[in-house]
């Protein structure tokens, strides 16, 4: 199993402000730029492996140490994640784009009873925000990814998290030597899912149809902290604040092959994503 991060954290910073309203007030307080589809490069078909498994949370930064960084995993109840493997693609030093920053196994578990797996840090729960920790719904399968702090996924800048099976390549690989958006060697034996989370005025590389962001939201130079996987796409989450993760719980995500875009109608409904546990 490997997993690695040496990238720079932003800590200490202003929260995003919680104004009450739900994802409607939350992506007004970020500022939230639709996260519309764009022509494929990298021959993403969402969702379309066995057992449809498909990335549907990721917590990147938080305010503060990021102790709670996880991701979820979603497909059938009790599906096995034999071979599959999550990667974070983004730069490294003055190459903007194509690197592979981080390789986590996944093949050690299976999906929960209610057909979820988050992978966490050892650190998980351990900062409060309004008193409130973060929990696992009781149905959903979680473990440890390395030790402490060992996620790691890299803050301020535009990084595409990619869902492959059959990863055989190295960590520190540049998939994308013309750094032009469209991979030169795919290391894997196929592609069931991607996100891209975009900060603010960047120009590197993307590598999926979905992608979030960038939010208004200084300290983490516009990128999303948080996101999750809704009924409507892909919808931003918050930076100091618990109240939009659910890890292992949450609602139902769009069928496979669905365009993964943060929908003007679901931000403007008020729906507010259930906490978890």
């Amino acid at each position: 199993m490997g997993t690695t991060g040496t990238r720079a954290r932003a800590s200490g910073a202003r929260a995003m402000p919680w104004n009450g309203a739900g994802p409607a007030g939350m992506l007004a307080a970020a500022g939230c730029m639709l996260a519309a589809a764009s022509t494929a490069t990298a021959g993403m078909v969402a969702g379309s492996g066995p057992g449809g498994l498909r990335i549907t949370e990721l917590r990147v930064d938080q305010q503060g140490s990021d102790t709670d960084e996880y991701f979820e995993i979603q497909g059938t109840a009790g599906a096995s994640l034999a071979g599959c493997w999550l990667l974070a693609i983004g730069d490294s030093g003055t190459d903007p784009g194509g690197v592979v920053e981080a390789a986590i196994n996944l093949s050690t578990w299976n999906l929960g009873a209610n057909g979820r797996f988050v992978g966490h840090e050892s650190t998980f729960g351990q900062t409060l925000f309004g008193g409130r920790a973060l929990t696992f719904h009781p149905e959903c399968a979680h473990a440890v990814v390395g030790t402490g702090d060992a996620i790691n996924f890299e803050n301020s800048d535009t990084v595409t998290y990619l869902l492959v099976r059959g990863f055989t390549g190295s960590l520190g690989a540049d998939l994308d030597a013309g750094n032009d958006g469209t991979f030169d060697t795919t290391p894997w034996a196929e592609l069931l899912d991607g996100v891209a989370f975009v900060r603010t005025n960047s120009t590197d590389p993307v590598y999926c149809d979905a992608r979030v962001g960038p939010v208004k939201l200084t300290a983490t130079g516009g990128m999303p902290p948080h996101a999750w996987l809704g009924e409507s796409g892909w919808v931003v989450g918050e930076y100091g604040s618990w109240d939009a993760d659910t890890p292992g719980g949450g609602p139902a995500v769009p069928a496979p092959g669905a365009a993964a875009t943060l929908a003007v109608a679901a931000a403007a409904s008020g729906r507010r994503r259930r906490r978890a546990g």
